[in-house]
Protein backbone atom coordinates (compact mmCIF):
# COMPACT_ATOMS: atom_id res chain seq x y z
CA UNK A 1 0.00 0.00 0.00
CA UNK A 2 0.99 3.66 -0.51
CA UNK A 3 0.19 6.46 2.35
CA UNK A 4 -2.85 7.04 0.86
CA UNK A 5 -4.49 3.50 1.10
CA UNK A 6 -2.56 3.01 4.29
CA UNK A 7 -4.24 6.00 5.42
CA UNK A 8 -7.79 4.60 4.58
CA UNK A 9 -6.66 1.22 5.55
CA UNK A 10 -6.40 2.74 9.20
CA UNK A 11 -9.78 4.31 8.98
CA UNK A 12 -11.52 1.26 7.63
CA UNK A 13 -9.79 -0.33 10.59
CA UNK A 14 -11.38 2.46 12.97
CA UNK A 15 -14.75 2.12 11.85
CA UNK A 16 -14.91 -1.77 12.51
CA UNK A 17 -13.44 -1.16 15.93
CA UNK A 18 -16.47 1.38 16.35
CA UNK A 19 -18.98 -1.67 14.96
CA UNK A 20 -17.86 -4.00 17.71
CA UNK A 21 -17.82 -1.51 20.37
CA UNK A 22 -21.13 -0.07 19.66
CA UNK A 23 -23.15 -3.37 18.63
CA UNK A 24 -25.67 -3.16 20.40
CA UNK A 25 -26.64 0.45 19.50
CA UNK A 26 -26.33 0.06 16.24
CA UNK A 27 -28.75 -2.81 16.13
CA UNK A 28 -31.85 -1.03 17.34
CA UNK A 29 -31.98 -0.40 13.35
CA UNK A 30 -32.03 -3.83 12.08
CA UNK A 31 -30.74 -2.79 8.57
CA UNK A 32 -27.70 -1.52 9.03
CA UNK A 33 -25.42 -4.14 11.07
CA UNK A 34 -25.50 -6.90 7.77
CA UNK A 35 -23.25 -3.53 6.24
CA UNK A 36 -21.04 -3.50 8.74
CA UNK A 37 -20.85 -7.45 8.54
CA UNK A 38 -20.41 -6.56 4.98
CA UNK A 39 -17.68 -3.93 5.96
CA UNK A 40 -15.67 -6.14 8.31
CA UNK A 41 -15.63 -8.90 5.74
CA UNK A 42 -13.99 -6.49 3.58
CA UNK A 43 -11.22 -5.59 5.85
CA UNK A 44 -10.21 -8.97 6.06
CA UNK A 45 -10.00 -9.45 2.43
CA UNK A 46 -7.94 -5.89 2.66
CA UNK A 47 -5.61 -7.24 4.79
CA UNK A 48 -4.88 -10.33 2.86
CA UNK A 49 -4.12 -8.57 -0.17
CA UNK A 50 -2.03 -6.14 1.52
CA UNK A 51 -0.27 -9.36 3.00
CA UNK A 52 0.34 -11.30 -0.54
CA UNK A 53 1.03 -7.71 -1.89
CA UNK A 54 3.79 -6.59 0.62
CA UNK A 55 5.53 -10.60 0.02
CA UNK A 56 9.03 -10.33 -0.13
CA UNK A 57 10.17 -12.10 -3.32
CA UNK A 58 14.03 -12.29 -2.91
CA UNK A 59 13.13 -15.66 -0.68
CA UNK A 60 11.80 -17.34 -4.20
CA UNK A 61 15.29 -16.11 -5.70
CA UNK A 62 17.66 -17.49 -3.48
CA UNK A 63 15.97 -20.23 -3.12
CA UNK A 64 15.93 -21.36 -6.33
CA UNK A 65 19.79 -20.34 -6.94
CA UNK A 66 20.77 -22.71 -4.22
CA UNK A 67 18.68 -25.15 -5.77
CA UNK A 68 20.28 -24.84 -9.39
CA UNK A 69 23.67 -24.64 -7.69
CA UNK A 70 23.00 -28.11 -6.25
CA UNK A 71 22.00 -29.31 -9.23
CA UNK A 72 25.18 -28.36 -11.10
CA UNK A 73 27.46 -29.29 -8.64
CA UNK A 74 25.29 -33.14 -9.05
CA UNK A 75 25.82 -33.07 -12.46
CA UNK A 76 29.36 -32.17 -13.34
CA UNK A 77 30.37 -35.05 -11.15
CA UNK A 78 28.39 -37.30 -12.58
CA UNK A 79 29.06 -35.94 -15.54
CA UNK A 80 32.97 -36.47 -15.20
CA UNK A 81 32.68 -39.99 -14.20
CA UNK A 82 30.75 -40.91 -17.24
CA UNK A 83 33.26 -38.87 -19.39
CA UNK A 84 36.04 -40.62 -18.10
CA UNK A 85 34.40 -44.09 -18.61
CA UNK A 86 33.42 -43.12 -21.89
CA UNK A 87 37.57 -42.10 -22.74
CA UNK A 88 38.95 -45.59 -20.96
CA UNK A 89 36.28 -47.87 -22.90
CA UNK A 90 36.80 -45.78 -25.88
CA UNK A 91 33.26 -44.75 -26.38
CA UNK A 92 33.66 -41.88 -28.41
CA UNK A 93 29.61 -41.68 -28.46
CA UNK A 94 28.47 -41.40 -24.80
CA UNK A 95 31.69 -38.95 -24.44
CA UNK A 96 30.04 -36.59 -26.53
CA UNK A 97 26.99 -37.11 -24.79
CA UNK A 98 28.46 -36.51 -21.51
CA UNK A 99 31.47 -34.26 -21.76
CA UNK A 100 30.78 -30.99 -20.08
CA UNK A 101 32.95 -28.49 -18.99
CA UNK A 102 32.09 -26.82 -15.27
CA UNK A 103 31.42 -23.56 -17.29
CA UNK A 104 28.96 -25.02 -19.40
CA UNK A 105 27.13 -26.05 -16.10
CA UNK A 106 27.19 -22.61 -14.84
CA UNK A 107 26.35 -21.07 -17.86
CA UNK A 108 23.41 -22.67 -19.77
CA UNK A 109 19.67 -21.28 -19.20
CA UNK A 110 17.58 -23.14 -16.89
CA UNK A 111 15.55 -25.50 -19.61
CA UNK A 112 18.98 -26.37 -21.06
CA UNK A 113 20.63 -27.14 -17.52
CA UNK A 114 17.78 -29.50 -16.97
CA UNK A 115 17.47 -30.98 -20.24
CA UNK A 116 21.38 -31.96 -19.79
CA UNK A 117 21.31 -32.70 -16.80
CA UNK A 118 18.97 -35.34 -17.56
CA UNK A 119 21.03 -36.69 -20.09
CA UNK A 120 23.31 -37.39 -17.79
CA UNK A 121 21.53 -38.84 -15.31
CA UNK A 122 20.05 -41.35 -18.12
CA UNK A 123 23.80 -42.00 -19.31
CA UNK A 124 24.98 -42.71 -15.40
CA UNK A 125 21.61 -44.67 -14.75
CA UNK A 126 22.86 -48.11 -16.58
CA UNK A 127 26.30 -48.26 -15.47
CA UNK A 128 25.56 -47.81 -11.98
CA UNK A 129 28.70 -49.04 -9.77
CA UNK A 130 30.88 -49.15 -12.86
CA UNK A 131 31.52 -45.52 -12.43
CA UNK A 132 32.34 -45.60 -9.06
CA UNK A 133 36.19 -45.75 -9.44
CA UNK A 134 35.95 -42.61 -11.20
CA UNK A 135 34.51 -40.81 -8.75
CA UNK A 136 30.35 -40.91 -9.30
CA UNK A 137 29.01 -43.92 -6.92
CA UNK A 138 24.84 -45.00 -7.41
CA UNK A 139 23.90 -42.27 -4.48
CA UNK A 140 25.21 -39.49 -6.29
CA UNK A 141 23.18 -40.86 -9.85
CA UNK A 142 20.39 -40.95 -6.88
CA UNK A 143 21.44 -37.30 -6.06
CA UNK A 144 20.98 -35.98 -9.33
CA UNK A 145 17.68 -36.84 -10.07
CA UNK A 146 16.39 -35.56 -6.61
CA UNK A 147 18.64 -32.39 -7.60
CA UNK A 148 16.68 -32.41 -11.20
CA UNK A 149 13.29 -32.71 -9.89
CA UNK A 150 13.65 -30.29 -7.05
CA UNK A 151 15.15 -27.61 -9.25
CA UNK A 152 12.35 -28.15 -12.00
CA UNK A 153 9.51 -27.77 -9.08
CA UNK A 154 10.82 -24.40 -8.27
CA UNK A 155 12.17 -23.01 -11.67
CA UNK A 156 8.54 -20.92 -12.07
CA UNK A 157 8.17 -20.03 -7.93
CA UNK A 158 9.98 -16.47 -8.90
CA UNK A 159 7.55 -15.75 -11.82
CA UNK A 160 4.50 -17.07 -10.16
CA UNK A 161 5.23 -14.97 -6.98
CA UNK A 162 5.76 -11.61 -8.79
CA UNK A 163 2.16 -12.85 -10.84
CA UNK A 164 1.00 -12.84 -7.51
CA UNK A 165 1.94 -9.98 -6.05
CA UNK A 166 0.81 -7.84 -9.29
CA UNK A 167 -2.71 -9.99 -8.62
CA UNK A 168 -2.63 -8.85 -4.82
CA UNK A 169 -1.90 -5.55 -5.47
CA UNK A 170 -4.81 -4.57 -8.04
CA UNK A 171 -7.17 -6.61 -5.06
CA UNK A 172 -5.75 -4.16 -2.57
CA UNK A 173 -7.13 -1.10 -4.90
CA UNK A 174 -10.16 -3.79 -6.14
CA UNK A 175 -10.90 -4.02 -2.51
CA UNK A 176 -10.15 -0.37 -1.19
CA UNK A 177 -13.08 0.92 -3.92
CA UNK A 178 -15.69 -1.83 -3.07
CA UNK A 179 -15.12 -0.66 0.66
CA UNK A 180 -15.37 3.44 -0.44
CA UNK A 181 -18.62 2.49 -2.06
CA UNK A 182 -19.67 0.77 0.77
CA UNK A 183 -19.01 3.98 3.14
CA UNK A 184 -19.63 6.86 1.01
CA UNK A 185 -23.18 5.42 -0.29
CA UNK A 186 -24.33 2.92 2.52
CA UNK A 187 -23.07 3.57 6.26
CA UNK A 188 -22.57 7.53 5.82
CA UNK A 189 -26.54 7.44 4.86
CA UNK A 190 -27.61 4.80 6.99
CA UNK A 191 -25.86 6.41 10.44
CA UNK A 192 -27.39 9.45 9.59
CA UNK A 193 -30.79 8.03 10.97
CA UNK A 194 -28.56 8.48 14.55
CA UNK A 195 -27.76 11.87 14.25
CA UNK A 196 -31.05 13.42 16.59
CA UNK A 197 -31.35 10.43 17.98
CA UNK A 198 -28.59 8.37 19.06
CA UNK A 199 -26.06 12.08 18.50
CA UNK A 200 -23.05 10.51 20.71
CA UNK A 201 -23.01 7.75 18.42
CA UNK A 202 -23.13 9.37 15.53
CA UNK A 203 -20.09 11.39 16.44
CA UNK A 204 -18.21 8.62 17.37
CA UNK A 205 -19.17 7.31 14.12
CA UNK A 206 -18.27 10.53 12.16
CA UNK A 207 -14.86 10.36 13.93
CA UNK A 208 -14.03 7.18 13.17
CA UNK A 209 -14.72 8.33 9.21
CA UNK A 210 -12.83 11.61 9.72
CA UNK A 211 -9.69 10.05 10.31
CA UNK A 212 -9.70 9.69 6.00
CA UNK A 213 -11.32 12.75 5.25
CA UNK A 214 -9.85 15.21 7.39
CA UNK A 215 -6.08 13.49 7.49
CA UNK A 216 -6.00 15.54 11.04
CA UNK A 217 -3.78 13.32 13.81
CA UNK A 218 -4.32 13.22 17.29
CA UNK A 219 -1.31 13.35 19.74
CA UNK A 220 0.48 9.86 19.90
CA UNK A 221 -0.41 8.08 23.08
CA UNK A 222 3.65 8.30 23.46
CA UNK A 223 6.66 8.86 21.92
CA UNK A 224 9.72 6.06 22.00
CA UNK A 225 13.27 6.17 21.75
CA UNK A 226 14.60 2.97 21.11
CA UNK A 227 17.95 1.87 22.27
CA UNK A 228 19.94 0.08 19.57
CA UNK A 229 19.68 -3.10 19.73
CA UNK A 230 16.75 -3.39 22.45
CA UNK A 231 13.55 -4.92 22.71
CA UNK A 232 11.16 -2.58 25.12
CA UNK A 233 7.17 -2.88 26.01
CA UNK A 234 5.99 0.99 24.62
CA UNK A 235 2.47 0.30 26.45
CA UNK A 236 0.58 -1.71 28.67
CA UNK A 237 -3.03 -2.56 28.93
CA UNK A 238 -4.91 -3.15 32.03
CA UNK A 239 -7.11 -6.30 30.56
CA UNK A 240 -6.51 -7.87 26.90
CA UNK A 241 -9.17 -6.47 24.84
CA UNK A 242 -9.46 -7.92 21.21
CA UNK A 243 -11.02 -4.15 19.67
CA UNK A 244 -7.46 -2.38 21.20
CA UNK A 245 -6.56 -0.28 18.27
CA UNK A 246 -2.62 -0.07 17.87
CA UNK A 247 -1.14 2.45 15.52
CA UNK A 248 2.66 2.78 15.47
CA UNK A 249 4.87 5.36 13.42
CA UNK A 250 9.15 4.42 12.83
CA UNK A 251 10.46 8.22 12.76
CA UNK A 252 13.84 6.90 12.45
CA UNK A 253 15.77 5.78 9.26
CA UNK A 254 15.85 1.87 9.70
CA UNK A 255 12.86 -0.57 10.58
CA UNK A 256 11.54 -2.11 13.34
CA UNK A 257 9.16 -4.38 14.58
CA UNK A 258 6.43 -4.70 16.50
CA UNK A 259 4.04 -7.28 18.52
CA UNK A 260 1.51 -7.92 21.32
CA UNK A 261 3.21 -9.94 24.22
CA UNK A 262 2.01 -12.14 27.29
CA UNK A 263 5.40 -11.09 28.67
CA UNK A 264 6.76 -7.62 29.06
CA UNK A 265 10.03 -7.09 26.98
CA UNK A 266 9.73 -9.86 24.91
CA UNK A 267 8.07 -10.45 21.31
CA UNK A 268 4.71 -12.14 20.75
CA UNK A 269 3.96 -14.23 18.12
CA UNK A 270 3.17 -12.07 15.44
CA UNK A 271 5.25 -9.63 14.32
CA UNK A 272 4.90 -6.47 11.96
CA UNK A 273 7.89 -5.45 10.10
CA UNK A 274 7.57 -1.73 10.44
CA UNK A 275 9.75 0.25 8.06
CA UNK A 276 11.57 3.49 7.97
CA UNK A 277 8.77 6.44 7.93
CA UNK A 278 6.12 3.81 7.70
CA UNK A 279 2.81 3.83 9.68
CA UNK A 280 0.85 1.03 10.53
CA UNK A 281 -2.39 -0.20 12.62
CA UNK A 282 -3.72 -3.26 13.94
CA UNK A 283 -6.27 -4.59 15.95
CA UNK A 284 -5.22 -6.67 19.27
CA UNK A 285 -6.93 -9.76 18.12
CA UNK A 286 -4.75 -9.59 14.85
CA UNK A 287 -1.52 -9.45 16.62
CA UNK A 288 -2.18 -11.71 19.10
CA UNK A 289 -5.27 -13.91 20.95
CA UNK A 290 -3.82 -12.67 24.38
CA UNK A 291 -1.09 -10.22 25.70
CA UNK A 292 -1.07 -6.69 27.78
CA UNK A 293 2.54 -5.81 26.66
CA UNK A 294 2.63 -3.80 23.15
CA UNK A 295 6.83 -4.31 22.66
CA UNK A 296 8.54 -2.96 19.87
CA UNK A 297 12.13 -4.46 18.73
CA UNK A 298 14.80 -2.29 17.33
CA UNK A 299 17.52 -4.44 16.49
CA UNK A 300 20.13 -1.78 14.46
CA UNK A 301 23.07 -0.61 15.60
CA UNK A 302 21.45 3.09 15.92
CA UNK A 303 18.71 4.25 17.63
CA UNK A 304 14.94 4.67 16.41
CA UNK A 305 12.25 6.95 17.23
CA UNK A 306 8.35 5.72 17.51
CA UNK A 307 5.22 6.70 17.86
CA UNK A 308 2.27 5.03 19.52
CA UNK A 309 -1.14 5.44 19.66
CA UNK A 310 -3.43 2.99 21.69
CA UNK A 311 -7.52 3.84 21.28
Amino acid sequence: MNKKQEDFFAMTLKVRNFALKNALAIATIPAIPAFFTQHSTLVNVLITADTGSRVDLTGFAIAKANKRNVLEVAALKVSNAVTSLSVINNDAVMQKKADFPSSKWYLCSEEELVTQATIVRNLATPLGVTLAPYGAAVVDITALTTAINTFTDVITDPTLAIDQRKEDNIKVVATIGQMQTLLNDKLDVLMRSFEVSNSSLYGLYRSARAIDQSGSVTAPTVVVDLAPATTITVATATVYNADTFYTLQNMGALPVQFSLSTTTDVEGPEIVVLNAGETRSRLAENLAPMGLFLVVKNANAVPVKVKVWVE
